[in-house]
């Protein structure tokens, strides 16, 4: 059972992207958070394979979501985590040491979203297989 959490604060683009992750990429556990203090609180009660967030949001912004996720141990802390984002160019310098992240530009290319998120579960499942955790 695929789990992902979707931390968008617009509604709409929850609903879209919802329906991507469950009808399209398998995912059949969806959460949502409407901004990056939810998503973070989330993060620290239950383990995602897969986290979405944006970046504009009220109350904390999805970027210092991210940084909190992964400077603090926890059950989400090497998750991967698709950042959207309109101002994707000063935002990958901004987080350009964060490992496992990907970054797709609002508005959001649903093929390209799709590919990352492949990518982002097939590089996933190949460092647990290293590890000798399956």
């Amino acid at each position: 059972m695929k789990k992902v959490l979707i931390v968008e604060d617009q509604k709409e683009i929850r609903e879209i992207l919802d329906e991507v992750f469950r009808l399209e990429l398998g995912f059949s556990n969806v959460t949502f958070a409407t901004d990056g203090l939810d998503g973070f609180t989330e993060c620290y009660l239950q383990k995602f394979d897969l986290i979405c967030s944006d970046e504009a949001m009220p109350f904390c912004k999805g970027s210092d979501m991210v940084f909190a996720i992964r400077n603090k141990k926890g059950l989400n802390q090497f998750t991967p985590i698709i950042m959207l984002s309109s101002f994707v160019a000063e935002f990958t310098e901004k987080m350009k040491n964060i490992e496992i992240t990907y970054f797709v530009e609002k508005p959001i290319d649903m093929d390209r979203l799709r590919r990352y998120v492949k990518m982002a579960m097939n590089n996933q499942k190949k460092k647990v297989e290293l590890s000798g955790l399956v």
